[in-house]
């Protein structure tokens, strides 16, 4: 009776797992389904050269999300994908969170946003599939794993670390599961001797954005940049992309925060020189990756001259 009552449970619980392993989709079919809302961004001066590249993520009809940092110094922004070129605009800046959301009005009504995965919902150990733009190279994927969910003080996920391999040029593209649904925005790796340390922006952000942008750029205005009418001009001249910088944060030495980063990766866990490199900047905190020469890296955010390591 035991033996049986045993089988019996082995039985249920298989029945109650099949559902999710037969949804479960093949990279073959992963990048089938959302290869084609992931694009490339072009950032361009104000004489059209190109000042490098990054990825976006459709996330709605005419809109995708990048990483804000892609875009800095950026006075025009297109979009591609193969042979097809698109111009884009800053629509709604989120600095703090390094997402910005683009506008391109002519971007193919066929392409379809991919579901989005609550960040409650993720799991350390799930398979995890990148594709972006790596040096350029568009439509590129990668897989791994969720290696970390890294927190902030109040226990909020603030990263995706991923073993899913990322490269300049990635910035900005999608952290898929094995369902096809968006799980986080490329943003960092952490490269010298480190080894698949990657980052990626929690994609449940992505509904905040545009309400995090209108005041991000209210106070921008008010502070930053106050209106003053203006005689018209025969030819405007090139404005770069408005994304907001904290006018805190700009008051803070140059490199301040990132040496009391390095200062508390040297007293917590680097046993040789740290090197930090800046990720994210909003309204008074940066956020940095702190690799030792040794190979040991952490992720560390400093706010108000307090840094912080981003812990599991």
């Amino acid at each position: 009776m035991k033996t049986t009552t045993t089988r019996l449970a082995a039985a249920a619980a298989f029945c109650t797992l099949w559902p999710s392993l037969a949804s479960a989709l093949t990279p073959e079919e992963i990048f089938r389904k959302v290869s084609p809302a992931v694009w490339v961004v072009v950032p361009r001066d104000d004489q059209g050269r190109a000042l490098g590249s990054g990825s976006a993520v459709v996330v709605g009809p005419g809109r995708l999300v990048t990483n804000c940092h892609v875009l800095r110094r950026a006075v025009s922004v297109t979009l591609r994908r193969e042979r097809e070129e698109l111009p884009a605009s800053l629509e709604f800046p989120d600095p703090e969170r390094d997402l910005c959301q683009l506008k391109a009005d002519g971007l193919p009504s066929s392409t379809t946003a991919p579901a989005v995965v609550p960040t409650a919902a993720l799991q350390v150990g799930q398979k995890a599939y990148a594709i972006g733009a790596p040096r350029g190279l568009e439509q590129t994927l990668s897989d791994g794993l969720v290696s970390a969910l890294r927190r902030n003080a109040a226990g909020e996920v603030e990263y995706i670390q991923a073993t899913a391999p990322i490269s300049p040029g990635s910035s900005g593209g999608g952290l898929f599961d094995d369902q096809a649904r968006l799980i986080g925005i490329t943003t960092a790796a952490i490269g010298g001797s480190a080894q698949n340390l990657n980052f990626a922006r929690p994609a449940q952000w992505i509904g905040e954005v545009p309400a995090r942008g209108r005041l991000a750029m209210a106070e921008y205005r008010r502070i930053e940049r106050p209106i003053v009418p203006a005689a018209p001009a025969a030819e405007p001249a090139p404005v770069a992309l408005a994304i907001p910088v904290s006018p805190q944060a700009e008051l803070q030495p140059v490199g301040q925060n990132a040496m009391d980063a390095e200062r508390l990766a040297r007293a917590q866990r680097c046993t040789t020189d740290p090197r930090a490199s800046l990720v994210g900047k909003g309204a008074g905190v940066e956020t940095y990756t702190v690799a030792c020469t040794d190979g040991y890296a952490l992720l560390v955010k400093c706010e108000a001259g307090r840094c912080e390591e981003l812990r599991q």
